[in-house]
């Protein structure tokens, strides 16, 4: 089909066979080329999902730091730290 889009071409290497086998388990009907855009699909959403459970976790171990130090920094510190700096 005419596209202006970017094209991939893929080598069946061994690794692409065995997930190829794997997709066509789970969509079986499907041709490689639509395994393959399967595939790249769920492994974006797979990849997205990490990020954001990754993030999540950040935040909670930040949050779970917060206030555990009062007093280690005095109101000003920004203010000195920043007196030295070029303009």
């Amino acid at each position: 089909m005419p596209t202006i889009l970017p094209r991939t071409q893929v080598t069946h290497t061994e690794p692409i066979r065995r997930a190829l086998d794997l997709a066509g388990e789970r969509w079986p009907g499907l041709t490689p080329q639509r395994l393959l855009v399967r595939l790249i699909e769920e492994g974006a959403d797979s990849l997205g999902r990490d990020r954001a459970q990754g993030a999540a976790e950040h935040r909670r171990r930040v949050e779970a730091l917060a206030g555990r130090y009062p007093g280690l920094y005095s109101p000003d510190y920004l203010d000195e730290l920043r007196k030295d700096w070029p303009e």
